[in-house]
Formats: C-alpha cells, structure tokens, sequence
C-alpha cells in the first residue's frame, strides 16, 4: 500500500510542523495511525479463483484514530497507568494476482500502559471492538465480486500489544504485534470469520505536550465482596443448510443467573446459570420444502458457567466458557461445551446492559446477543 506509507510519513514530519504553533498546554486530545502487515490464521475465507494457484494468504491494514488521554480526574486512571480511549477507522487490503478486497472498519479502542520498562518506554495492550463491512472480493479476471465472510456487516475485535516510546513530548511510538478478528456472530450465513496477526507499527501526535509522568500511586483500600447478577439477552441467528436449501434467521433469547467474587481491584470470578431458548433448534427442510423444527418445548437448553470479568471503571471485559447439563432437543454430535465473551457496561450501580458473542467450540460464532440486567451486592 503505497499510499499508506506516504501517509504515515506525512504524520511523521506533521509534528515538525505543528512544533510552533500556539496551542492549548491542556489539550486532552490526539491522533493515532498505523499500519499492520498481517498473516491469515485458522480457516481461510478466501477461496482459489480460477488460475488463482492459491488463495489470498494475508494484508495490510491502515488505522486513523483519534482519542483521549486520561487526565487522572477519576481513580481509576493512575490505577490504570494513565490509559486512553478513542474512535477508529481502518482500510485493509487482501489481494492476490486475481482476486483483491478492500473491506472497512469502525470501531472504539482501549489502550492501558499496564507496564512500565523507563521513564518514557512503556508496554501496553489496545483492545479494540466495532464494525466491519465491504466484505467482497473482487476477480480481477471476470470483473465480478463475490461475499467473503457470508455477510456484507461484520462484528470486529482487535487485540495488540505493543512497546510505547515517548520519542518526544508529542509523539509516541508503538510497535508490537496485533491481532484482529471478524465475523457476521451467527446472523448469517455461511457464517465465515478472518482471523490475521501480524506486526503493527503505529505514530500518534499529541495537541498538546504529554507532560504528566506515571508515579506509585496509593490506590485507596479495597475490600473483596460477593454480588448477585441477573440478566438477560436476545439476539438473531441464521441458519443455513445447503443439503436442503435451507437458510432462514429465527431468534435467540437468554436468561442468566450468578454469583460474582470481586476478589481484586481490577477482576472479578463468577459462577452461574443459562436458561436459553433458540428457534432454530431442530430446523430443517422437510420434503414438502416446508421448514420444520423442533416443539416449541424442545427448544431450550440448561447450562452452567464459569467466568471472569476485567473492570476497567464502568466497563467490564468478559469471559464465560460453560456446559450444558439438559436441552430439550439432542441433535447428534452436537457440541455441548459454549462460551460467551464481551463487553459489560455499568450504566448505574445496580444496572448493566452487555453486548456479546455466543460461540461453540471457541471460534464458531453462535449468535450476537444484547442484554441488561440487575447487580446486587452484599
């Protein structure tokens, strides 16, 4: 991507240029961008084309972000390092000789200076969660495009971890590894996912110079306690079975039940239960090619959870690998092992709503659920 180096070159002599002028000391806000050259993993999505002898192997990818250095106003920023957070755009490229595919992406990231190594070098970790969508490739040789990952609307979830140098007050180096990972979370079909990892270096220019310093801060005192969550979710799938032609959304519902030990500051450990309910259990084409599935009271399933949450101030980042104990409906070799994973927000502190995938065998994307619900605490 040629254009993409000359716009990271660009970023790099823009603070040369911006040294003189007259701008506010406090200014909170940056700019960030990037470029990761990466490798697919796992299942590939790109087919072989044609004469194509192989099918798209990896790319590159281009971030423009704009974000917020925390200023220490709340507690939990130097308990955090002194984080930032912001909104993203990227532009990747997969092409090969035949084929190519431009998709785009949006999202908001997290970035937490969780180490440090110097008095300006720093080892963090950036999450990032969003949308992504244009996900076509292109035959170059028939002039026609064709989906990738089954759905043009995708779910993205970005992971790195980078070293951070302060080169100067106003700028700041990254460069580390990264991982990213799109899907359609089940709501189509075939439900295909990219998974690319690959080295990241990135350049972000303060508006104004970055002069607080992390120091040992004295977190106040913590005590551990229990708490109580009840929730629930809903959400869509679609199935898809090209045997019978079948392919058809039906809707998921959720009801959760735990208890949580916040046993540190920054974690908490819970044990629970899943009441779930999913309308396509069951489905399939009958000889009539008329849809059927399973009774109304066949669709259910039991299970029981544990799992981990990472609170960062009213956000929680969660982790829940479960089994089911009964379902109404045992289809054969299905898998009974699930996990869920995402975001948890806080909105009060009784009340919390959560956006999060549902998946089976830790890859397969299940279904995208949205649910809220009431914490109670000891």
């Amino acid at each position: 991507m040629q254009w993409g180096g000359a716009f990271v070159c660009a970023l790099i002599l823009w603070p040369l240029t911006c040294n003189g002028q007259s701008i506010d000391d406090h200014n909170p806000w940056f700019v960030r961008s990037g470029v990761t050259a990466g490798r697919i993993v796992s299942t590939n999505p790109f087919e072989r084309i044609g004469n194509d002898p192989d099918p798209i192997g990896g790319g590159t990818d281009l971030s423009f972000e704009i974000g917020r250095q925390t200023d220490g106003s709340q507690e939990w920023h130097p308990l955090y390092g002194m984080p930032s957070y912001g909104f993203g755009l990227s532009l990747a490229s997969f092409r090969n000789d035949v084929v190519s595919s431009r998709p785009l992406d949006a999202y908001t990231f997290f970035s937490w200076p969780f180490a440090q190594l110097a008095d300006r070098l720093d080892v963090t970790t950036d999450f990032g969660m969003g949308l992504s969508w244009h996900w076509k490739q292109f035959n170059e040789q028939t002039a026609t495009y064709q989906s990738t990952l089954g759905s043009d609307l995708n779910a993205y979830i970005d992971l790195g971890f980078y070293l951070r140098w302060e080169s100067t007050p106003r700028t700041v180096l990254y460069t580390g590894i990264d991982y990213t990972h799109r899907s359609n979370g089940g709501m189509a079909q075939p439900d295909r996912g990219i998974n690319v990892i690959g080295p990241k270096v990135a350049l972000r220019y303060n508006f104004a110079p970055e002069t607080h310093k992390r120091t040992a801060v004295a977190p106040p005192r913590f005590q551990p306690s229990w708490e109580f969550v009840v929730g629930g979710a809903g959400g869509v799938k679609s199935v898809a079975d090209p045997t019978t032609q079948l392919q058809q959304d039906f809707g998921t519902l959720d009801a959760t039940a735990a208890a949580q030990w916040h046993f540190y500051r920054f974690g908490k450990i819970a044990g629970g239960t899943d009441f779930t309910y999913d309308g396509s259990t069951g489905a399939r084409i009958d000889g009539d090619n008329t849809v059927v599935r399973a009774g109304a009271g066949e669709r259910w399933a039991l299970g029981i959870y544990g799992g981990y949450e990472h609170v960062i101030g009213k956000f929680g980042a969660i982790l829940q690998p479960g089994y089911i104990v009964a379902r109404g409906f045992d289809r054969p070799n299905a898998s009974r092992f699930y996990q869920r994973y995402g975001w948890r927000y806080h909105v009060t502190e009784s009340f919390w709503s959560s956006v999060s995938i549902r998946a089976v065998e830790g890859r397969i994307a299940d279904a995208l659920e949205f649910g809220a619900g009431y914490r109670m605490r000891r």
